[in-house]
């Protein structure tokens, strides 16, 4: 009576479509660890499953990128007999071999090893520590801000998402001026004694009086011809703005038609255009005084000498760069959206060494202080420390939240913002809010939490902080400025 009951579910369900699927070898959980160029082994489980749809998907455990039984709906593709793939997410390749998995994770191919059966690991503690201080001051920006602040003589600058740019007392957080623009501004400024230079999100290059805020001139970055078609709407998925490098009596500034641009800083008028061969977000450094230094989306890492504009150095990684490249020492450092952050030997653009991020965008330009690399950490939500001659992390904090920011370092302490992102169907909860830690240790010494987003928006502090005085001073999605003690 049993196999006859079987026999006809097996047939109802055969006739509406719906056959039971063979068991795969792999269903089940697998536990075992995944190793980072640095020598760093993470715990890492995956549990395969049918879903109801009949394909094969997967739960993760990942501690270290804050999942416990993530299942995000990717179906687990299988492509031999005993070979997987989970793609492009994560961009595991998998091969069986009895109760053993071996393969790669993630863009940067580092080794995986699971064995059938086991416990998954266990979630990491949440960060913890003393509340925040109140704050000093707040300005009201009128509108919720992706840009970093900058401070000079007094004065903090920073643009908005509805167009309009401010200048604000540092003393008492009282408006200076502030001037309207017609295109919001996510971009961190650039300053000159005269003038402030940013650009705008349809990649107007903007330079206002320091003074007054009177406009002086704009002049668009982005060639439709050349591109082939209007500057894109936020293009990076986190707003990035390429930004300026001033000089004297040069601005240099990227564009989303992938060209690096050289503007008269008197009457922004256009030197030239150098074909970068990619769009440009990440901000333009200078290796010395002829050779500028960006990235590009395509992954590469430019050194362009700015006299003869030829290429210096051109030096790959396996994603998207919105980071501003640094030297340290003999090695050009930058991030990467391939989940990796590179040392490049200046000499011949070969890898020196990779500090991999798991499987988080590298969306912080590094601060580089007394020979040490202090780098933020997107969905890997740390604060690290790390030694730029061997690409070793002295020290490691989880903040909590996203920080795609540069880690403000002062003499004793360092600063970062976070973000939370409240869209249904994100993987990691991260908190919005600032945080302060011991420079030598990475031990938190407070932790301000703001209010969760509202659905589908941010929260928190998305552009790096400044210094101004005994201030730390941050632009919010909320719409303020607020200044906090340093100390």
């Amino acid at each position: 009576m049993l196999n006859f009951r079987l026999f006809v579910t097996m047939a109802l369900l055969a006739a509406a479509g719906l056959a039971a699927a063979e068991p795969d070898p792999i269903e089940g959980l697998w536990c075992g660890k995944v190793t980072a160029p640095q020598g760093e082994a993470a715990d890492i489980a995956l549990e395969f499953r049918r879903e109801a749809s009949g394909e094969l998907g997967f739960k993760l455990y990942f501690p270290a990128m804050f999942t416990a039984g993530a299942s995000l709906g990717i179906p687990v593709e299988k492509s031999a007999t005993d070979d997987y793939a989970i793609t492009p997410a994560f961009a595991i390749k998998l091969h069986r071999a009895g109760d053993t998995l071996t393969g790669t994770f993630s863009a940067g191919l580092l080794p995986l090893e699971l064995h059938r059966g086991g416990t998954p690991p266990a979630p990491l503690p949440a960060p913890a520590g003393p509340p925040g201080p109140a704050p000093l001051w707040r300005y009201p920006l009128g509108a919720g801000t992706w840009a970093p602040p900058v401070v000079d003589d007094g004065v903090i600058y920073v643009g908005g998402g509805d167009g309009r740019f401010h200048a604000v007392n540092t003393a008492d957080g009282t408006a200076a001026w502030t001037w309207s623009g017609a295109a919001p501004i996510d971009g961190c400024a650039a300053l000159d004694a005269d003038a402030v230079y940013f650009l705008d999100t349809r990649f107007n290059l903007v330079a206002l009086d320091r003074r007054s805020g009177r406009l002086r001139w704009r002049v668009s970055l982005h060639n439709e011809f050349l591109a082939g078609r209007s500057a894109p709407d936020n293009p990076t998925f986190n707003h990035r703005a390429a930004t300026p490098l001033v000089q004297p009596g040069v601005i240099y500034a990227g564009s989303s038609d992938g060209g690096i641009y050289a503007i008269e800083a008197a009457r922004g008028g256009k030197l030239w255009r150098y074909d970068a061969g990619a769009p440009v977000y990440s901000g333009i450094g200078l290796r010395d005084p002829d050779t500028l230094m960006f990235g590009t989306m395509d992954g590469s890492v430019v050194l362009l000498d700015r006299r003869t504009r030829t290429e210096v150095l051109r030096a790959k990684t396996g994603g998207g760069v919105v980071t501003t490249p640094v030297i340290a020492g003999d090695r050009l450092i930058v991030g990467s959206r391939d989940y990796q952050l590179y040392a490049f030997n200046l000499g011949d653009g070969s890898v020196a060494w990779k500090f991999s991020y798991w499987f988080s965008w590298i969306e912080s330009t590094p601060a580089l202080r007394d020979g040490l690399l202090y780098i933020g950490g997107s969905d890997y939500a740390r604060v690290t420390a790390i030694d730029p001659a061997a690409g070793r992390a002295r020290w490691g904090t989880i903040v909590g939240g996203m920080d795609w920011g540069t880690p403000l370092v002062t003499e004793r302490h360092v600063f970062t913002g976070t973000v939370n992102q409240n869209v249904p169907g994100t993987l990691i909860d991260h908190a919005a809010g600032l945080v302060k830690l011991d420079r030598a240790t990475g031990a938190i010494v407070w932790r301000l939490v703001l209010p969760k987003a509202a659905e589908n928006k941010f929260a928190g502090y998305a552009g790096s902080l400044a210094l101004a005085g005994d201030k730390v001073i941050a632009a919010g999605f909320d719409g303020e400025l607020v200044a906090y003690p340093a100390e």
